[in-house]
């Protein structure tokens, strides 16, 4: 189900003459509300997944701007377990153009900053300065030097929204005044007369609103530089809300900033192109000329150390030598230990040669041939050897012992570094 309330926007200038610029305090990006046409709908909530094409086509119906000469935006002000309430704007890329257009574009912004709606702002500007909006039924009249609002709230919600310029006469205010009344009573609004509240900077409008309307009144003072500083500030904290989905920012400053994208982009890319090619064009030059004075340096320099590398490598090895000398982890004694301590005790070594650090061959009988494996896994352990393999294992005819042959390989020096 959808229930719709169409506010048109003003009148435009007369022909040949732009709109007279619209600014916000602060330099919030936004448009008044009455350069635009609101509408509400009250959406079921299974339409939230595709909200953007909801609106789209329930507003296409009610636009009367041509196809593609306006900007659309929406927001939800309110949702339930059954419904959405959103609130559509509609504002024509020419009076977006006039307004916006060349201010964002100078600054950088064009297609990046959001069009927000002073509607927008002025919702959040209530609760500030009349928080007895936000509860029960209330009309709400804003009477501005800039603009002027009359909304129809519910429990801080917007029911019916009606907009106008700021210049607009007393009489007329209070004529629109009356008729959102009755049409909210007929639309089922509300049966009962709201509480008025009515923000303005003296309360000679509070009297054409009174006679108008029938009803009384509350005057809330709000003088028009605290009304636009409020608003602008409102408009401002909005633009970094998440929740804060109105956005009139025409498609084609999109596709105009993405253009400009492009072209700074081509203009970069040529620009390096044309730096790397003078710097290739460069080195080409200049790499010979470059490359050959490193090498005669060098080669220079290779002369000068050539003597002193020579004595530090000739120390290096006498020291490499000396340690080796001192090193007796790898001696003939320690082989042997190892070997003893390796061994089963049924074994008997028949002969044992050994040349340092390099070979290590051991013959002998063992009762089974178990004990020779397990005397090869124990020597495997050791971590200065790198190899050890069973070059020969049989039965000796006469004792019935065992015969084995083990080759030990040690680490060449350059795998020890």
């Amino acid at each position: 189900m959808m229930a719709e309330d169409m506010e048109r926007p003003a009148e435009a200038a007369p022909e040949g003459q732009a709109p007279a610029p619209v600014e916000i305090a602060g330099g919030a990006v936004a448009v008044r509300s009455y350069e635009t046409v609101l509408v509400r709908q009250v959406l079921p909530v299974e339409a939230e997944g595709t909200l953007a094409e909801t609106v789209a086509l329930n507003t296409e119906a009610l636009s009367p701007f041509e196809e593609g000469c306006y900007a659309l935006g929406y927001e939800v002000v309110s949702r339930n377990a059954e419904a959405l309430t959103v609130w559509v704007a509609m504002a024509a890329n020419e009076v977006l153009d006039e307004r916006w257009h060349a201010a964002l574009q100078a600054a950088g912004k064009l297609g990046k900053a959001r069009v927000d709606v002073s509607l927008m702002g002025w919702l959040k500007v209530l609760p500030q300065v009349a928080p007895e909006a936000m509860h029960g039924r209330k009309l709400v009249a804003i009477r501005e030097p800039a603009e002027q609002l009359l909304m129809l709230l519910s429990e801080g919600v917007p029911e019916a929204v009606r907009a106008f310029p700021g210049q607009m006469a007393d009489a007329d205010f209070a004529r629109e005044a009356m008729l959102l009344l009755s049409r909210g009573a007929l639309e089922g609004l509300g049966a009962e007369a709201p509480e008025v509240l009515c923000l303005a900077p003296t309360r000679e409008s509070v009297q054409a609103l009174q006679v108008g309307t029938g009803l009384e009144p509350r005057f809330i003072a709000l003088e028009p530089a605290e009304a636009e500083t409020r608003l602008g500030q409102a408009l401002l904290d909005r633009a970094t809300a998440p929740e804060a989905t109105m956005d009139l920012t025409p498609e084609a400053w999109r596709e105009e900033a993405s253009a400009a994208r492009r072209k700074r982009g081509l203009i970069a890319g040529v620009s390096i192109l044309g730096v790397l090619w003078l710097i290739c064009a460069a080195g080409l030059f200049l790499a010979p000329k470059v490359y050959k004075k490193l090498a005669q340096d060098v080669t220079a320099q290779i002369a000068r150390q050539r003597r002193v590398y020579q004595a530090v490598q000739d120390l290096r090895e006498r020291v490499a030598l000396i340690e080796r000398y001192q090193d007796r982890s790898n001696s003939a004694l320690e082989m042997l230990r190892l070997l003893c301590a390796a061994k089963a005790k049924t074994m008997t070594f028949l002969s044992v040669s050994y040349r340092q650090k390099q070979q290590l061959k051991v013959s002998g009988l063992a009762d089974d041939t178990s004990d020779v494996y397990a005397f090869k896994e124990a020597l495997q352990q050791d971590e200065r050897l790198q190899e050890v393999k069973i070059t020969r294992l049989s039965q000796d005819p006469k004792t019935r012992k065992q015969r084995f042959d083990i080759d030990i390989v040690f680490p060449s020096e350059q795998e020890q570094e």
